[in-house]
């Protein structure tokens, strides 16, 4: 955390939690915004009985479902952990405290802004561009994903099978 975070560092609670924890159940209220200090979580929803990843997180970002949070309603989604994560979290009242120093209540807002602006482009990509294009795209730019976060959900965040991931990824291997 920053300089300017360090007057309300203690509205901030520590939690140090395994690989495979759940912060977050579908249907649960969200009451904690997340920021991961190491280890990386994905954000998913229940198809048909299909876990739909579409979001991972790692060192830096803020983690939560924010209708659930801002309107205090049930959470459409599932958060859970992919690594061992050292996280510290805020809750509600917490953060009313912050909102009203609007600079560090905006460098919160930033990285939500900067991470539904990435959303955006994702989205677009599902529109336009081949599985193998989505791939490319992931590796270039999102390389973190592809190191660190196991093949089924990246296969679920790129909308393909396991199957199909694993071809294309014989196919751009160096030397075919």
């Amino acid at each position: 955390m920053n300089p300017s975070w360090e007057k309300y560092k203690h509205l901030w609670q520590r939690l140090d939690v395994p690989a495979k924890s759940l912060l977050l159940r579908e249907g649960e209220i969200c009451q904690r915004i997340y920021l991961i200090r190491q280890g990386s979580i994905r954000a998913w929803f229940d198809h048909d009985g299909k876990e739909i990843c579409f979001q991972f997180f790692f060192e830096g970002d803020v983690v939560y479902a924010p209708e659930s949070f801002r309107r205090q309603t049930p959470s459409p989604i599932f958060i859970g952990t992919l690594e061992p994560c050292q996280l510290y979290w805020i809750d509600p009242a917490g953060m009313n405290t912050i909102r009203e120093d609007a600079a560090v209540y905006n460098q919160i807002l930033d990285k939500v802004v900067e991470r539904q602006s990435e959303d955006t482009r994702r989205f677009f990509t599902f529109l336009r561009d081949t599985p193998r294009q989505r791939y490319e795209n992931l590796v270039q730019h999102k390389p973190e994903i592809v190191q660190r976060v196991p093949l089924q959900y990246i296969a679920s965040y790129l909308g393909i099978t396991q199957v199909s991931l694993s071809r294309i990824r014989n196919q751009i291997r160096p030397g075919k």
